[in-house]
């Protein structure tokens, strides 16, 4: 819960923890930051993940979504940014990996992924990011 995450972060740093998995639905994502912030780990030791949520699918909803992020992390970068769950339709969900992936190519976010996807889900996001790199170049998918 989002009222004792600070809290059970720094507890889980001092245990020797150094990934911080939070989500924007979890409603964590700033008290994850504070413990970041109050650890006296240096940045770069700590791997932090957020997700889309399933309300925010779609390109503009997204990149609002990250900006959020950005506002209640006060991080100057997300480690790995996934996209919570695959609802919305096929549009909402390749909408939401453009996002993304320019959100990674500004250097705001490192890595990018899927969570909660299944088979077909998996190929269609394989097909869209063919699409994009053939448009592209290779890697910009």
């Amino acid at each position: 819960p989002a009222d004792v995450a600070e809290e059970v972060v720094l507890h889980a740093f001092k245990s020797g923890y150094r990934h911080v998995d939070s989500a924007r639905v979890y409603r964590n994502e700033g008290p994850c930051s504070q413990a970041i912030k109050k650890s006296g780990i240096p940045r770069s030791e700590i791997f932090f993940t957020s997700k889309v949520p399933p309300r925010a699918m779609g390109y503009e909803a997204t990149k609002s979504s990250i900006n959020s992020s950005f506002s209640q992390t006060g991080l100057d970068y997300i480690d790995l940014y996934l996209i919570h769950a695959p609802y919305g339709g096929k549009q909402a969900r390749c909408g939401t990996w453009l996002a993304l992936l320019e959100a990674q190519q500004a250097g705001l976010i490192r890595s990018i992924g899927v969570s909660n996807y299944g088979v077909h889900h998996l190929n269609e996001l394989e097909f869209y990011i063919r699409e994009l790199e053939a448009h592209n170049g290779k890697g910009k998918g």
